[in-house]
Protein backbone atom coordinates (compact mmCIF):
# COMPACT_ATOMS: atom_id res chain seq x y z
CA UNK A 1 0.00 0.00 0.00
CA UNK A 2 1.37 3.85 -1.22
CA UNK A 3 0.97 6.18 1.19
CA UNK A 4 -0.66 9.55 -0.58
CA UNK A 5 0.95 12.37 0.03
CA UNK A 6 -0.39 15.78 -1.09
CA UNK A 7 1.54 19.07 -0.49
CA UNK A 8 0.44 22.23 -0.11
CA UNK A 9 1.78 25.94 -0.04
CA UNK A 10 1.01 28.23 2.83
CA UNK A 11 -0.89 31.40 1.13
CA UNK A 12 0.26 33.55 4.43
CA UNK A 13 4.35 32.37 4.18
CA UNK A 14 5.85 31.15 1.08
CA UNK A 15 8.82 29.63 2.33
CA UNK A 16 5.89 27.27 4.31
CA UNK A 17 4.77 24.10 2.19
CA UNK A 18 2.21 21.39 4.58
CA UNK A 19 2.82 17.58 3.45
CA UNK A 20 -0.78 15.70 4.04
CA UNK A 21 -0.02 11.93 4.21
CA UNK A 22 -3.17 9.37 4.15
CA UNK A 23 -2.50 6.70 6.31
CA UNK A 24 -4.78 3.93 6.80
CA UNK A 25 -6.17 4.99 10.09
CA UNK A 26 -5.74 8.59 9.28
CA UNK A 27 -3.75 11.51 8.44
CA UNK A 28 -0.09 12.79 9.08
CA UNK A 29 1.01 16.37 9.16
CA UNK A 30 4.41 17.94 8.35
CA UNK A 31 5.28 21.26 7.61
CA UNK A 32 8.59 22.30 5.88
CA UNK A 33 10.14 25.50 5.65
CA UNK A 34 12.95 26.67 2.87
CA UNK A 35 12.36 22.99 2.30
CA UNK A 36 13.76 21.51 5.82
CA UNK A 37 11.60 19.50 7.80
CA UNK A 38 10.53 21.49 10.93
CA UNK A 39 9.49 19.46 13.72
CA UNK A 40 8.51 15.57 13.75
CA UNK A 41 5.04 15.68 12.08
CA UNK A 42 2.00 15.22 13.44
CA UNK A 43 -0.42 12.30 13.37
CA UNK A 44 -3.76 13.61 13.26
CA UNK A 45 -7.59 13.31 11.60
CA UNK A 46 -8.84 15.03 8.34
CA UNK A 47 -11.12 17.45 10.40
CA UNK A 48 -8.21 18.84 12.17
CA UNK A 49 -6.42 19.81 8.78
CA UNK A 50 -9.99 21.37 7.47
CA UNK A 51 -10.28 23.47 10.80
CA UNK A 52 -6.80 24.99 10.40
CA UNK A 53 -7.23 25.88 6.58
CA UNK A 54 -4.46 23.58 5.29
CA UNK A 55 -7.17 21.93 2.88
CA UNK A 56 -7.51 25.25 1.16
CA UNK A 57 -4.19 26.38 0.11
CA UNK A 58 -2.99 25.79 -3.49
CA UNK A 59 -1.61 22.36 -4.17
CA UNK A 60 2.02 22.14 -5.12
CA UNK A 61 3.92 19.22 -6.42
CA UNK A 62 6.50 19.08 -4.23
CA UNK A 63 9.08 20.29 -1.55
CA UNK A 64 11.29 23.39 -3.22
CA UNK A 65 14.72 23.05 -1.11
CA UNK A 66 16.19 26.47 -1.31
CA UNK A 67 19.38 27.70 -0.50
CA UNK A 68 20.68 30.01 2.03
CA UNK A 69 23.01 31.04 4.70
CA UNK A 70 21.73 28.75 8.06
Amino acid sequence: MAVKRTYYKDRYNDNKVWEVAKLKGGYYLRQYICGEQFGNGLRTTKKFIQSLGILDFETVKGIKKEGGAK
